[in-house]
């Protein structure tokens, strides 16, 4: 498979990332940046999804927000250090590319540049309407929204995951996720086994969820065309892509 942001280039550009880059394979549960961490290259994800999450003071690290093969790993808006842990939530692979090697290209090829900073609206878009809807929508809306958001990533594979674990990316109380979870099962929209869901209805769970799922404006669909903003910033006005940290 192809990564979404690499397909969205045009040849060249592509085959320029493609030059400096090394396919890289992860099994799932592999840390693969570290808070604070320094940033040496980037990961254009192709398959499996990788968790950026949080360590808290109690040991545990709950995850903010997932990426598949729509995206890339931190570091290219200018970034140096890791502002997550990122964990593999199953086998993945993808093309690793050094980080000076990106800049260079970056600064010479303003459509890399584009797409790259387009993919950064639209994820601070997803973020912040995360922020929302935790605040505004039940457990069960929230956890269909999670639920189509790791089947936009992950396509029909297991998501490896537990109650407890979704509990905590939702911010709930286990008894809260674990209803939930039953009332989908029940219903048959999913088959819960120890340590995974795996989606049987997705029509019956779009049914579900709340107003913040909304493909056409995800970072999974990256087909729409760069905002006028990016393309203003692909023509050298505006911000530079690395001023976004």
């Amino acid at each position: 498979m192809t990564n979404a942001l690499l397909a969205d280039l045009g040849a060249d550009d592509r085959m320029a990332l493609m030059a400096v880059g090394q396919k890289r394979a992860f099994l799932r549960g592999q840390a693969i940046g570290a808070v604070g961490g320094a940033i040496n290259t980037v990961l254009f994800i192709e398959t499996g999804a990788v968790a950026a999450t949080i360590p808290m003071r109690n040991g545990e690290a709950v995850e903010a927000f997932s990426m598949g093969d729509e995206a890339v790993t931190g570091g290219w808006g200018g970034q140096t250090h890791g502002a997550y842990r990122l964990v593999t939530k199953s086998d993945v692979t993808g093309l690793a590319v050094d980080i000076r090697s990106l800049a260079a290209i970056i600064e010479r090829r303003s459509s890399v540049r584009a797409v790259l900073l387009d993919y950064g609206v639209r994820l601070s878009v997803e973020l912040a309407q995360n922020a929302v809807c935790n605040l505004s929508h039940r457990t069960d809306e929230r956890l269909a929204k999670w639920l189509l958001r790791q089947h936009d990533r992950m396509g029909a594979a297991p998501i490896q995951e537990t109650v407890v674990g979704v509990a905590q990316i939702l911010g709930v109380q286990r008894k809260a996720a674990r209803g939930a979870f039953d009332a989908f099962r029940e219903a048959g929209l999913v088959e819960t086994t120890r340590g995974a869901v795996t989606i049987r209805d997705r029509t019956g769970i779009e049914a579900r969820v709340c107003e913040c799922y909304d493909a056409s404006r995800s970072v999974r669909d990256i087909r729409m065309a760069p905002s006028p903003e990016c393309r203003q910033v692909a023509s050298g006005g505006g911000r530079r892509i690395g001023s976004m940290a």
